[in-house]
């Protein structure tokens, strides 16, 4: 007599299969989540290196363009400042960079050949020790160059925004077109910001320097 074919399968076999699938796939799960979250660090370690650069890039294109209108006016004014425990300079200035925009609610936007430019930092509400950097852009000059303008934030995990000037064979913390009888041979901009990779916090800085052809 010919043996009756085994169907279907028993529930020890159902279970084992059922164990080794949900094995391997925790197994998978694991791989997935580990490689999202070093993508994911990567990234963020990434996206701060490249900030840092542009923000410099900015800064110099602003400073590469600055020019006094007057000889004798407060275009160009520069204060060294402090905040904890670290310098939260601030620099405003005219310049030569053009910008697109209304010069009020009322006017239709154009293109802005001379405008007044500043950075400066305000310390962060979320984050203790941090400073935001903000730069500020007023189209045209109006009768106080240093003031006015809108804000906008370039990055919110600063630790240090520190600036030098040179005259003449010194550097100096300050500077003041008036006072000084116009712009400075040159300026060191230093930017040290906090990497937003949170589980292995880095600290980075970028230095650039700007001459000016007096």
């Amino acid at each position: 007599m010919r043996a009756r074919r085994r169907q279907g399968f028993t529930l020890v076999e159902l279970m084992l299969a059922v164990l080794i699938l949900a094995i391997m796939m925790s197994i998978i799960y694991g791989v997935v989540v580990s490689t999202v979250t070093a993508a994911r660090r990567v990234e963020e370690i990434t996206s701060t290196s490249e900030i840092g650069p542009a923000i410099l890039t900015q800064i110099r294109a602003d400073l590469e363009a600055a020019f006094l209108p007057k000889p004798d006016g407060e275009y160009f004014v520069a204060t060294k400042r402090a905040g904890a425990g670290n310098n939260r300079d601030r620099i405003d200035l005219v310049s030569g960079v053009m910008a697109y925009g209304p010069e009020n609610e009322i006017e239709v936007p154009r293109f802005h050949s001379v405008n007044e430019v500043g950075y400066q930092l305000l310390e962060s509400r979320k984050d203790p020790g941090f400073a935001i950097l903000y730069r500020r852009e007023d189209y045209f000059i109006d009768a106080d160059p240093l003031k006015g303008g809108r804000l906008t934030e370039l990055y919110d995990r600063v630790r240090s925004f520190s600036l030098r000037f040179r005259e003449g064979e010194v550097w100096r913390d300050d500077w003041n077109s008036k006072t000084q009888k116009g712009l400075p041979k040159a300026v060191e901009i230093e930017l040290k910001i906090q990497v937003t990779d949170r589980e292995q916090p880095a600290e980075q800085t970028f230095k650039t320097t700007v001459t000016f052809v007096r």
